[in-house]
């Protein structure tokens, strides 16, 4: 361990002993080069010593014991001029030119170095006021346009716009009526002058026009210009007018606007393009789309009718209000497909209040003692009901949207409680009871979908249809509701044999007889295109097939009315 550390003592020696070596050699070469450079520019520093004595430090000693001797005269000629005063008045100005001989005479040359000093420092301080003074000052160009000083602008491009924007105001049909693109532009410095705006301008450019030019109030559509009217108040009536066309101005919940951008600008504008009332009325009310309409053909429909003519069932029952709640059209009725349409449109925005009812919500509770086909309504639904507040907007007469703006429940709707039963039931097929839905579609399908033969149809000795086999043997096939019900009779029924009859709701009912086995109970809800049993040949039949008959209000009708194969 002591050999380590003596190890470690001699390195940290060694490499002391060589930076300090190092060090002090830097050192000596840095003296050595200072003495060569100091040698060298010895003559240089000398001649900036001799050349510093003589051209500023001498010189300016020289100055300052001149300046003394000036203030000491300028001290003398007060005196002087105070004894003059003292003695007399008058005898000031003779001293005072007397004493002015003498100063020029002793000390030109003292008052020539002050002249050589002042002198520029005088023309540096005008040069700086000059030029900060025309930094401050604003310019700007008076314009003459045909001879006349119209005022100034602040640069060329106002006058460019003023006379694009003249151009514009005026119907140049039959170019009477031009605008200079120069005019006559003078730089000039503005002062109190307020410079003219781009409009300012154009009325200005105008009025150089003398009796084609007049006093009036333009009417812009969307920026074009239409025309001008004399009175302000009489071009608001022409647009008021058009307005109370669509609405009623008394009715406080109504209001109308125009679907344009309509401006009314007053200002100068040519003879030629100011009207009357009749006149600016024909331009905005003549008829930009045309009213067209369709004559009903063989085979049409309300839908078809609107599809043709590439609009909605509800946009045309909107434009003909006499199909508003119906679909029957008659060949050779006219209807409406396409209201005509002004140039200046109004649309009109009515607040309305109405009262709506809130549909009410169906809760299920279940009973387990109770079988499947157990249905009971605990507590009756009710509708609730709320006040609504709405924007409608009308777009030429026809509503076009409707924006709600408020609900207020006025009646809490009363939800609707059904006890169901969950308890399993078997049938007589000796499958489980499952319950549908129950729902009437209305849209019937075909009761045997392996066998689409109708081997005995519809007549009068025979009010149903007999499905019997056909490639495909039809015995123990099943045999579908053909729409949503509930059963309402199921079991052995005389002749039919197994017999299941089906209630869906109107007066309307279905029965399938002669089947193998029976699938549902009665009181059992069944959804359309639900098993409900096997077609067979039980009771009095001749082989294997589905009798199925349709009741609607206890008459017999043909099944194929509601059914296709």
């Amino acid at each position: 361990m002591t050999k380590i550390r003596q190890l470690f003592s001699r390195l940290a020696t060694g490499f002391y002993r060589y930076h300090y070596g190092v060090g002090l050699h830097t050192v000596r070469l840095f003296r050595r080069i200072g003495r060569r450079v100091g040698r060298f520019a010895s003559p240089f520093t000398r001649w900036l010593r001799f050349m510093w004595k003589r051209r500023v430090a001498l010189p300016a000693h020289r100055f300052n014991r001149r300046m003394r001797r000036l203030g000491a005269s300028f001290v003398e000629a007060f005196h002087e001029l105070g004894a003059a005063l003292h003695k007399n008045v008058f005898a000031v100005v003779p001293c005072f030119f007397r004493l002015c001989r003498r100063a020029v005479h002793r000390y030109w040359d003292e008052l020539c170095g002050v002249g050589r000093f002042l002198g520029p420092a005088a023309a540096l301080t005008v040069l700086v006021l000059t030029l900060a003074n025309w930094a401050n000052t604003d310019f700007c160009l008076t314009v003459t346009y045909r001879g006349q000083d119209i005022g100034v602008i602040e640069n060329a491009a106002v006058y460019d716009v003023a006379a694009s924007m003249a151009k514009d105001r005026v119907i140049n049909e039959d170019n009477s009526f031009t605008v200079d693109t120069v005019p006559l532009l003078t730089m000039t410095v503005q002062g109190e002058q307020v410079a003219l705006s781009d409009a300012e301008v154009c009325d200005a450019i105008l009025r150089t026009a003398g009796d084609s030019i007049a006093e009036a109030t333009g009417l812009y559509v969307d920026g074009a210009f239409l025309g001008a009217m004399v009175s302000h108040t009489d071009l608001e009536g022409v647009l008021e007018d058009i307005k109370n066309v669509y609405y009623d101005k008394n009715n406080k919940n109504q209001r109308a606007e125009f679907i344009q951008k309509v401006e009314l600008v007053d200002g100068l504008y040519p003879t030629s393009t100011v009207g009357e009332a009749d006149d600016i009325n024909k331009i905005l009310t003549a008829e930009t789309v045309v009213k067209k309409t369709y004559t009903v053909q063989a085979g049409d429909t309300l839908s078809t009718i609107a599809v043709k003519n590439d609009m909605t069932t509800a946009q045309l029952r909107a434009m003909n209000p006499a199909y508003a709640n119906t679909d029957m059209v008659k060949i050779g009725d006219v209807l409406t497909v396409q209201r005509p349409q002004t140039f200046l449109r109004v649309k009109v925005i009515e607040t309305i209040y109405y009262t709506e009812k809130i549909a009410y919500n169906t809760q299920t509770v279940y009973n387990d003692s109770k079988y499947v086909t157990y249905s009971k309504v605990k507590t009756k639904g009710q509708e609730g009901s709320q006040d609504v507040v709405a924007e409608v907007t009308y777009l030429d007469g026809l509503e076009s949207s409707r924006k709600v703006i408020s609900k207020t429940v006025t009646k809490q709707p009363v939800t609707k409680v059904v006890e169901v039963g969950t308890k399993k039931v078997t049938a007589q097929g000796g499958n489980t009871v499952v319950q549908g839905d129950g729902v009437a579609t209305g849209n019937w399908c075909w009761p045997v979908p392996v066998c689409h033969r109708v081997y005995q149809g519809y007549h009068r000795g025979h009010l149903a249809i007999d499905i019997s086999s056909g490639p495909t043997p039809v015995f123990n096939t099943p045999c579908l509701a053909a729409d949503g019900g509930k059963v309402v009779y199921a079991g052995w029924y005389y002749d039919y044999g197994y017999y299941i009859k089906i209630d869906h709701g109107n007066g309307l009912y279905t029965t399938y007889a002669h089947l193998n086995s029976i699938g549902v109970v009665v009181g059992q809800q069944v959804s359309r295109g639900q098993q409900i049993g096997r077609v067979g040949n039980t009771g009095n039949s001749k082989g294997p097939h589905l009798h199925f008959e349709v009741i609607k209000n206890g008459v017999r009708v043909n099944p194929l009315n509601y059914v296709e194969p």
